[in-house]
Parts: structure tokens; C-alpha cells; sequence
């Protein structure tokens, strides 16, 4: 689960994400912690995909049937500026 900063209004680079607990659309989803990202770049991402349905934060109601790179790495800095 993640947002970027200019779905809230804020024009920077900078994302937030993480699992913590159970979620009734995403029972298998792995506990991740909570994560917070300034200028994140992926580096490298997996040929292979998952495909899934993800919800749009800005438009409720809006679902699509979305492919993503089953594993990312990423640089950037933390939420005190460390990379």
C-alpha cells in the first residue's frame, strides 16, 4: 500500500509505503514496515510480473488490472535525508 506525494498535494519526490497488519484484499500481502522515501529511483527492475487489481487513491472507485515488476531496487534517501 503506498502514496506518492502529488496525490496529496505536495510537489516533491517522495512516497510512502508499507504493510502492516492484514488486509482483506491482500491476504497474502507480507508485512513490510512502513517506509518513506525522498527522490526514490529504481535502479533495476525483474522481467517477470504480478498482475493484480489496484485502486486509484485519487479517483475512488477507479480499479485496473495492473502488471508490476515482481521484485525493484531502489536508491534514494530516508525521511533524514540518508541514503
Amino acid at each position: 500500500i503506498g502514496i506518492a506525494a502529488p496525490q496529496v498535494g505536495w510537489w516533491v519526490r517522495a512516497m510512502v509505503f508499507g504493510i502492516e497488519g492484514t488486509n482483506k484484499r491482500y491476504p497474502q500481502a507480507k508485512n513490510v514496515p512502513l517506509q518513506f522515501w525522498i527522490n526514490p529511483e529504481i535502479t533495476w527492475a525483474s522481467q517477470d510480473r504480478n498482475w493484480m487489481w489496484e485502486g486509484c487513491l485519487s479517483v475512488p472507485g477507479m480499479r485496473g488490472w495492473v502488471g508490476r515488476p515482481t521484485e525493484v531496487r531502489m536508491t534514494g534517501l530516508d525521511h533524514s535525508g540518508v541514503p
